[in-house]
C-alpha cells in the first residue's frame, strides 16, 4: 500500500508536488485532527453537565489516548515494509489495541474510582468512531491504488 501517494504524487519526489494535492497522508492526517476536534467539541458539554469537575478533562485525556495512536499509524504507513496492505491493517490494528489496552489497565490501578460515565464511556465512543474512520481512510487508500 502507497500510503504517500495521492494521484500520482509521491512524498519523496517533492520536485513538482508544488502545483498538485498534498498527499495523502497529509491529507488523512489532517482529516483526523478535524475528527478529533469536531469530537471533542461534541464532547465538551456533555461532558462539563456529567460531571462538572472532571468531565472535560477525562473526556479529553480519552480522546488523546485514541488519537495519538491513529496519528503513530499514518506516520508508520509510508515505511516499505507496510506496503502490504495487510501487514499495515494488522500492525496498525495491533498498535491501537495495545495503546488502548495499557492506557485502560493504567487508568484502572492508578485510579480506580473512574468509571464509565468518566472515562471508560468516553473512550469505547471515540475508539469506535475512529476505528470507523480509520477503516474507511484505509479502504479509500487501498481503492485510489487500484485504479
Amino acid at each position: 500500500m502507497e500510503c504517500f501517494e495521492a494521484e500520482g504524487v509521491s512524498l519523496l519526489n517533492t520536485s513538482d508536488t508544488a502545483n498538485r494535492r498534498p498527499p495523502a497522508i497529509l491529507a488523512s492526517a489532517f482529516n483526523l485532527l478535524l475528527l478529533s476536534l469536531g469530537l471533542w467539541v461534541l464532547g465538551w458539554w456533555p461532558a462539563g453537565w456529567l460531571n462538572p469537575q472532571l468531565g472535560v478533562r477525562w473526556m479529553t485525556t480519552a480522546l488523546l489516548i485514541v488519537a495519538i495512536p491513529g496519528f503513530v499509524n499514518l506516520a508508520l504507513c509510508g515505511l516499505p515494509i507496510f506496503r502490504d496492505p495487510l501487514k499495515s491493517m494488522l500492525v496498525q490494528m495491533g498498535l491501537r489495541v495495545s495503546v488502548l489496552l495499557v492506557a485502560v489497565l493504567a487508568v484502572k490501578f492508578r485510579w480506580p474510582d473512574v468509571g464509565i460515565q468518566l472515562f471508560y464511556g468516553w473512550l469505547m465512543g471515540f475508539y469506535l468512531v475512529s476505528l470507523a474512520w480509520e477503516s474507511w481512510d484505509f479502504s479509500r487508500r487501498i481503492r485510489r491504488r487500484m485504479n
